[in-house]
């Protein structure tokens, strides 16, 4: 068993440096209850939310860039269990989905045996400028620092393309989650009402909140895991028991619970090396998801997944 660790990490994400005055409320006219349209002739209904995938992913075989997603749906599927339903998509070890669910095209997103049937679609940019970033949505109310940031849809704007959209909304995310701040210090300040600002050096991005609708909304990673940075190299084919195998090649880890990057480093070249399906306590194996987990729970430990690049 070889395994090797390509860059530097960090043995956890710092907090942040934040400082600001608590976010206004948007206009009303801002936060009407946008519709969206139902995609023409495939008699599903658009979510009102945005999904947002912060590292490149994979859905089953839907491989899923870093960016901003909509959801629809069709009516017996509401749209936060579509988004429920793409997190675990993601989180599962391997192209094979749970249940009877499939993937489907035409367009693009996943069905199952009782009909039910959701579309994941890429959005575009929330603006005509090229410094426009696609819609972000913020499924609950979160605080950086001293700043609360409300529930809603957000148009995102960056200050230069050197900062790409899905470095902007990961920062974002990593911020209001409380993870830290993975792309340097970042500080926040209040920009007018329903509108706020985060800058590090000459780069920075402002949110504006146009819309509370956040129906269909999610992140991935969800809220209590960050992705360690940026990948591991396995340099064999590692089986643990006889039904489970890492196969050689890179693999990105994302903590969660109590276990951070650090514990996740320091651990996992033991648990690959137990052939025997016999890993030293507390720990355990969840195969469905590649996850190794600390308790019965499940609640605390890192999950090893393909790496796709950022």
């Amino acid at each position: 068993m070889k395994l090797s660790l390509s860059r530097h990490l960090a043995a956890s994400l710092g907090a942040a440096v934040v400082c600001a005055s608590v976010i206004a409320g948007a206009p009303a006219a801002a936060l009407a209850q946008d519709v969206a349209p139902a995609p023409e002739g495939t008699g599903l209904t658009s979510c009102a939310g945005t999904y947002q995938v912060l590292d490149a992913s994979r859905a089953g075989s839907l491989s899923l860039p870093a960016r901003a997603y909509t959801l629809a749906t069709t009516a017996d599927l509401n749209c936060d269990e579509a988004a429920r339903l793409v997190t675990e998509f993601q989180r599962n070890w391997g192209t094979k989905l749970p249940l009877t669910w499939k993937p489907v095209s035409d367009p693009v997103g996943f069905s199952n045996s009782a009909g039910q049937r959701f579309s994941v679609t890429r959005t575009s940019a929330a603006g005509s400028s090229k410094l426009a970033c696609p819609y972000l949505t913020l499924a609950q109310g979160a605080r950086a620092g001293s700043v609360y940031v409300g529930a809603g849809r957000y148009r995102l704007s960056r200050s230069s393309t050197s900062l790409s959209c899905a470095a902007a909304a990961r920062n974002f995310f990593a911020l209001a989650y409380g993870t830290g701040d993975p792309d340097g210090s970042w500080r926040v300040r209040s920009v007018g009402a329903g509108a706020i600002q985060l800058m590090t050096g000459s780069r920075s991005f402002t949110l504006r909140r146009a819309y509370s609708t956040t129906s269909g909304a999610g992140t991935y990673p969800a809220r209590g895991e960050y992705r360690c940075g940026p990948f591991f190299t396995v340099g064999n084919n590692d089986p643990i028991g006889k039904k489970f195998t890492v196969k050689k090649g890179r693999y990105s880890i994302t903590a969660f619970g109590s276990t951070d990057c650090a514990k996740a480093v320091k651990i996992l070249p033991t648990l690959l090396g137990m052939r025997s399906g016999v890993l030293p306590s507390p720990w355990r194996l969840r195969s469905d998801t590649g996850s190794f987990v600390r308790s019965a729970s499940g609640s605390s430990g890192f999950r090893l997944s393909p790496y796709l690049g950022q």
